[in-house]
């Protein structure tokens, strides 16, 4: 139900000049590392991807990006310590299975983005692959 009469600074506060929504800001309870990777992929979205329902996911895809990151370096600097599989393998594998998770759910996995209905017009549209010639 629309509201009546004049709206409260509240309610114009979350509307932007243009009249689309604001994009999510990051929760100031994230660290600067996922802070960081949040602005960034947000800023590389289309501005109305993302809806502020979205930002319980997208805290945790965030988190789940550095975490991946942090695997990474301790996996680099040796897959095994002391004779055994480094425990950085099993968490990193847990942060990838919840990015891919996550990224589908937020659409940002290229296989999220495809709409089927305009799929064989943008193969056409392309022509043939390069390998096709």
């Amino acid at each position: 139900m629309r509201q009546r009469g004049k709206k409260s600074r509240a309610g114009l506060a979350i509307v932007n000049v243009n009249g689309k929504p604001p994009r999510p800001e990051p929760p100031s309870s994230l660290p600067e590392a996922e802070r960081a990777v949040f602005v960034d992929l947000v800023a590389a979205s289309d501005p109305e991807h993302f809806r502020l329902s979205d930002l319980p996911l997208l805290v945790r895809y965030v988190e789940s990006i550095v975490l991946g990151d942090r695997a990474a370096l301790e996996l680099r600097k040796g897959a095994v310590v002391k004779g055994r599989v480094s425990p950085w393998l099993a968490i990193q594998r847990e942060a990838i299975k919840a990015m891919v998770a996550l990224s589908i759910r937020l659409r940002l996995s290229p296989q999220s983005r495809i709409d089927p209905k305009t799929l064989g017009r943008q193969q056409l549209r392309a022509g043939p692959a390069p390998w096709e010639l």
